[in-house]
């Protein structure tokens, strides 16, 4: 049996991504009944195996493995008892880090995973049936907990091979696909960058130090790094009460509006779109079912409570619900899915700042964040970073190093809100500053080596109506005694007369971090927000990490 997750995913592709079908439609069938993928170890490490799980298609949808030489096929027989281990090794070791990549052979597969763990194998279980025991994250007795490991998802069937990579679950390994078919042509999706974990984790424990909602929880480190970021499904797992009314105030302003103001919802199928209304505390599209008011887990997850539903129409609406809720747009929308660009996404509090990170870290803004991250507009930009083809000849993996910078910068920061906590290191301009790793509780990067009359640049910050009146950073500094300087924000122009600042001396070290607030005057509407420094003296005087902006 498939995977609960897979299945979810499957039915979404399907609901949510009209392009996609669009694009299969009247399509040849892939002539291959085999298909090459290439996996390349760029990890830094000498020790990474690859796995290959899925159902076999043209073998009656039995179980499959791929046996350590990377082309014999391993079909398991059912055990007698659970938990029995594999009859053969399914390991393939991948080449040394930097050398060449490992060619490996699938047949047709159907809910297929490519698995990768650094540094040590994985182990996977047969129980009865056979059925195949997967390693879990959010299970502290699965003996892979302290492994690092990773996985993409792909179907390759006699119509197309379909791959993605997944964040629904966590993020831990940076991973990107390119595929390439008979004509030549190419497709790619880029990920996270190397060291893109510790970017992603060190904004959950900004978030959280802003909010207070719990968002460092999602962190699992192991030996003082970090391993996995958890999505908040899998973080309420660990924790129940995790987000436990997170969503409560925009729910109740989302079911107020819909009380009086219609709700449509384009089904991008045959039923097209459908009207909504709240009567009675239940969202009701009549002659179609009605929704109570989901829970915090029931948002990230998508599947449970009031979006656990059986019918294929109401899961078209769940889809897009589901989605606008993640993404914060549902309040501010009465069409969905939301006509905006993604540059509205995760912009309003509150919102799946999990998701907003893998967005904001990825190399091209694409990565499944949750199960309905494949959810666009009609001609919109895809979220969920997919290629596929109906005549494929050749997947490359690429596995990225976790920790690190490698030889890829931080993403581009700008056009978002104001109130989100803003990577220093996503500055979308800047002046004699330079970017590097940082110690920092979460990782990442930080801004250092910055000195009296440089200036960092973050366009298009959203403050809103309601505005902002409070500047909090954090920052920290080796300087001598005898060294200190402001941190100014400025509007619009470098050279802008500050709104508002906080001085800074020694905090006993370059990697020595404290959180600094500091009032500003009210700032309202999008600007392009500039951080500039000014110091007495010549020698450096401040790193800095994160910040953000309150009312």
């Amino acid at each position: 049996m498939l995977p609960r997750r897979t299945i979810l995913r499957a039915s979404a592709a399907a609901l949510a991504s009209p392009a996609i079908l669009t694009s299969l439609a009247g399509r040849a069938s892939a002539t291959a009944s085999t298909l090459s993928i290439d996996v390349q170890n760029n990890t830094g490490s000498n020790t990474v195996y690859a796995y290959v799980t899925g159902l076999a298609i043209d073998n009656g949808n039995a179980w499959y493995l791929l046996q350590a030489d990377g082309q014999t096929p391993y079909y398991p027989s059912s055990p007698s008892s659970t938990g029995a281990p594999l009859a053969v090794d399914c390991a393939i070791p991948l080449n040394a880090s930097g050398a060449g990549a490992k060619r490996i052979t699938i047949p047709r597969i159907a809910g297929g995973r490519l698995w990768f763990s650094v540094d040590q194998k994985l182990t996977f279980l047969l129980n009865p049936g056979p059925a195949l025991v997967e390693p879990s994250v959010s299970n502290s007795s699965d003996p892979n907990i302290n492994t690092q490991w990773d996985f993409c998802e792909f179907t390759f069937n006699s119509s197309q091979l379909y791959a993605n990579i997944s964040a629904v679950d966590f993020v831990a390994i940076p991973i990107s696909l390119k595929l390439t078919n008979s004509s030549g042509g190419t497709q790619s999706v880029a990920g996270l960058p190397a060291g893109g974990l510790d970017t992603v984790c060190a904004g959950l424990t900004a978030q959280h130090a802003s909010d207070g909602q719990g968002w460092d929880q999602l962190i699992v480190t192991s030996g003082g790094q970090n391993l996995r970021a958890l999505s908040p499904t899998n973080g309420i797992v660990r924790n129940s009460s995790l987000f436990s009314g997170y969503y409560s105030a925009y729910l109740n302003q989302v079911w107020s509006k819909y009380a009086s103001t219609p709700l449509y919802v384009d089904t991008q199928a045959s039923w097209g779109t459908l009207t909504g209304t709240v009567s009675g505390g239940l969202l009701t599209f009549p002659g179609v079912g009605t929704f109570s008011q989901p829970s915090s887990a029931d948002i990230f997850s998508c599947n449970s409570g009031p979006f656990n539903v059986s019918s294929a129409e109401m899961g078209a609406i769940t889809a897009r619900i589901s989605a606008a809720l993640n993404r914060s747009t549902l309040l501010s929308d009465a069409n969905q899915p939301d006509g905006e660009s993604p540059a509205t996404y995760y912009t309003t509090t509150p919102t799946n700042h999990y998701a907003r990170l893998v967005h904001a870290t990825s190399s091209d803004g694409r990565g499944y964040a949750f199960p309905y991250d494949d959810v666009t507009p009609n001609g919109g930009t895809d979220q969920s970073g997919y290629v596929s083809d109906g005549n494929p000849t050749l997947l490359t993996v690429t596995l990225n190093a976790v920790h690190g910078s490698g030889t890829t910068t931080p993403p581009a920061g700008g056009s978002g809100s104001a109130f989100s906590t803003i990577q220093a290191s996503s500055y979308t301009s800047q002046s004699g500053t330079t970017t590097e790793t940082t110690t920092d509780t979460g990782g990442g990067y930080d801004v250092g080596y910055i000195a009296g009359g440089d200036w960092l640049g973050y366009a298009n910050l959203d403050f809103g109506s309601g505005g902002a009146t409070q500047f909090v950073a954090r920052v920290a500094s080796g300087a001598a005694a005898n060294v200190s300087g402001l941190v100014q924000v400025a509007l619009d122009s470098p050279t802008a007369t500050p709104v508002g600042s906080f001085s800074l001396a020694s905090t006993g070290g370059w990697q020595t971090w404290v959180t600094v607030p500091a009032n500003i005057s009210k700032v309202t509407g999008v600007h392009t927000v500039y951080l500039t420094f000014a110091s007495g003296q010549p020698a450096d005087f401040v790193n800095l990490h994160w910040f953000t902006f309150g009312a």
